[in-house]
C-alpha cells in the first residue's frame, strides 16, 4: 500500500511540473505588451531671463553667468556653452551652472551686445534642441599700467636697469591682450612683455645694453628676480631699441585690452652711463672733502695707466648705527644692482666710515667676486661691536681692545709714525703725516694674510700715552686672495711720498688690476 501511494504522488508531482512548464513557455513566447516611450531631450533655462541697461549703466564685460537644466525621463549630465558663435564647432562643455566668463567685446568698439547661450545634455546624450540664450550688454574699461617707484632706475646707471610696474583692468586680468615697453620712441618702439594674470598685474624685467661705447643700442630683457632670457612665442630673444648709452632715455609703459583699448602711458627716465674700464671706482666718502679725496685717489690710479669708472656713493649719512644702501645705487639689489657690479673685473672702494655702504658689502657683490673679481677696500676701523656685520666682509677677526678695568681709553697714532709691510721687505713704507686718533688696529682672521702693520699706541686717563701690544695690523688680504682691507686713511699716510708705489704694490700686483 504505501508502494502504491508514493508512485500515485511521484507521477501526479511530474504532471504538475510539465503543466508549469508549459504555461511559463505560453508566457515568453507571447513577449512584453505596451507602447515604446522615445527619450526626451532635457530643457535648460538662464537664472536672469533678460537685461535691460544702456549706455553708461551696461555690464562690464567680465560677467558671472549661472544656468540650470531638468530632463523628464533621466538626469541632466552636463552643459555645453557657447558665445556668439554657436555653430556646431563652436561650443564648450562643463558639468558646472555657473561661472565667470571675459565677454569679447568687437575690437575697436567700446560697447557691445555679446551673445551667450547654453544648452543641456542627458544621460543619453541628448541635447536641448532649443537651449537657453542671453544677450548681455557690456561696455569696455580701459586698462591701465603703472610704473612702481621702487622698482625703477636710479637717476644714473651703467648698462643694466630694471622696471618693474603693475598693470589692471577693471574687467579682469584676463581681459588683458598685452603689456608694452618702448624706449625712446612711442610710435615704432613698442615690444610686447610676457606676463602672467596670475602674477597680479605686477611685471619685472631687466634691460641690459652694451654700454662700452656710447650711442643707440638694443638691449636684451630679462625677466623677474631670476634674471631669465625672455623670449617671443617663436623662441627667439626678446630685444628693445633706441636706448642710448651717454644720454637721457624715457622708458614707457603701457596696457593693451583683448578689444584693443589702450591704456595711458607712464614713464620714467634715467641716464645711461659709459663703461669705459675693467676698474670701478666708488666714492663711499661721506665728509665735505669727498671730491678732493677722491681726486687724490685718481690721480695715482692715473699715474699708473688706471683711468677707472666712478661712482659717487656717498649719498646719505649713517643712523642708528649703520646706513640705509645708497640712492645711487639701483633700488632693486638682485638682481639689477648685483649684475650691474659684475661687469667690472676689478673695485676700487673708498670709505671713511665703516657704519656706510660697506656694510651691505657681503650681499652686493656676492656674483663680482663670483665672477672673478677683485677689491681694494680703505676705510679708517673705529670702534664698533665685535659682532658688527662689517666682519662677515672684511678679512677681520677682531679689532683693538682694552681690558676691563684698566685705564685706557683710546687709539692714538704720532705723526711720522711708519706703517710696514709684514714679511715683504720689497712692499712699500708708508709714513704718517699728521697724528690721528680713533683707528683701530686690526687681527687678521684665521686663513688670511696681514700685509701691514703699524705702532698704535693708547692714551690714558692719567694723560700720558703708552704702547699697545696686543695687535698691529692695519692691512689684511683675505683666504681667496681677492680682496684688499686697509684699515687708515691713505691720504694721511705719504709721508715718504711713495702713495704711487703702495698703490701699484697694493693693486697691480696683489690684486692684479688692469685697465
Amino acid at each position: 500500500m504505501p508502494v502504491r501511494l508514493f508512485s500515485y504522488l511521484r507521477s501526479q508531482l511530474t504532471l504538475l511540473g510539465v503543466l508549469v512548464i508549459g504555461i511559463l513557455w505560453a508566457s515568453c513566447d507571447a513577449g512584453i505588451t505596451g507602447d515604446y516611450i522615445e527619450n526626451q531631450a532635457p530643457s535648460t533655462y538662464m537664472t536672469i531671463a533678460g537685461i535691460d541697461r544702456e549706455d553708461e549703466f551696461r555690464l562690464s564685460s567680465q560677467i558671472r553667468i549661472s544656468w540650470w537644466g531638468n530632463d523628464p525621463d533621466g538626469y541632466v549630465a552636463g552643459f555645453e556653452y557657447a558665445i556668439n558663435d554657436t555653430s556646431e564647432g563652436a561650443w564648450s562643455f562643463t558639468t558646472r551652472t555657473d561661472s565667470t566668463f571675459i565677454l569679447p567685446i568687437t575690437e575697436g568698439q567700446t560697447v557691445d551686445d555679446v551673445l551667450f547661450k547654453v544648452r543641456a545634455i542627458d544621460n543619453d546624450g541628448a541635447k536641448d534642441p532649443v537651449g537657453a540664450r542671453l544677450r548681455y550688454p557690456i561696455i569696455n574699461s580701459t586698462p591701465s599700467a603703472a610704473f612702481k617707484p621702487t622698482e625703477t632706475p636710479a637717476d644714473t646707471m651703467f648698462g643694466i636697469a630694471s622696471f618693474g610696474w603693475t598693470i589692471d583692468d577693471p574687467d579682469g586680468l584676463l581681459n588683458v591682450r598685452s603689456t608694452q615697453i618702448a624706449f625712446n620712441d612711442t610710435l615704432n618702439g613698442w615690444v610686447d612683455i610676457p606676463f602672467n594674470a596670475t602674477n597680479n598685474g605686477e611685471l619685472f624685467i631687466s634691460v641690459s645694453v652694451d654700454n662700452k661705447t656710447v650711442g643707440i643700442k638694443t638691449g636684451q630683457v630679462y625677466l623677474g628676480r631670476s634674471y631669465s632670457s625672455a623670449i617671443d612665442g617663436e623662441g627667439n630673444p626678446i630685444l628693445v631699441s633706441g636706448i642710448e648709452v651717454g644720454a637721457t632715455n624715457t622708458a614707457y609703459v603701457r596696457t593693451i585690452d583683448a578689444a584693443g583699448a589702450v591704456s595711458m602711458r607712464d614713464q620714467v627716465q634715467w641716464y645711461v652711463k659709459q663703461q669705459k674700464s675693467k676698474v670701478l671706482f666708488l666714492n663711499d666718502i661721506g665728509k665735505n672733502s669727498s671730491l678732493d679725496d677722491m681726486n687724490w685717489h685718481l690721480s695715482y690710479l692715473s699715474e699708473l695707466g688706471i683711468d677707472p669708472d666712478i661712482w659717487l656713493i656717498n649719498t646719505g649719512q649713517p643712523a642708528l648705527g649703520t646706513i640705509e644702501l645708497s640712492d645711487q645705487f639701483p633700488k632693486v639689489v638682485n638682481p639689477t644692482l648685483k649684475k650691474t657690479l659684475s661687469q667690472w673685473d676689478h673695485i676700487y672702494w673708498v670709505s671713511d666710515d665703516v657704519d656706510r655702504n660697506i656694510v651691505h658689502a657681503l650681499d652686493i657683490t656676492s656674483e663680482f667676486f663670483a665672477g672673478g673679481g677683485s677689491m681694494f677696500v680703505t676705510i679708517p676701523m673705529k670702534e664698533v661691536s665685535q659682532e658688527d656685520v662689517i666682519f662677515n666682509f672684511l678679512p677681520v677677526d677682531s679689532i683693538g681692545f682694552f681690558p676691563p678695568g684698566g685705564i685706557e681709553t683710546g687709539f692714538v697714532i704720532n705723526a711720522g709714525t711708519e706703517i710696514t709691510p709684514v714679511d715683504e721687505p720689497n712692499a712699500p713704507t708708508l709714513k704718517l703725516e699728521s697724528r690721528v686718533v680713533g683707528w683701530y688696529p686690526l687681527q687678521a682672521v684665521s686663513g688670511s694674510t696681514l700685509l701691514y702693520e703699524s705702532d698704535y699706541r693708547s692714551t690714558t686717563l692719567l694723560g700720558f700715552i703708552t704702547d699697545y701690544t696686543l695687535m698691529e695690523g692695519v692691512s689684511i688680504k683675505n683666504t681667496e686672495g681677492n680682496l684688499i682691507y686697509f684699515g687708515m686713511d691713505l691720504t694721511k699716510l705719504n709721508g715718504n711720498n711713495n702713495m704711487k708705489d703702495f698703490i701699484e704694490y697694493m693693486c697691480l700686483q696683489q690684486l692684479g688690476f688692469q685697465q
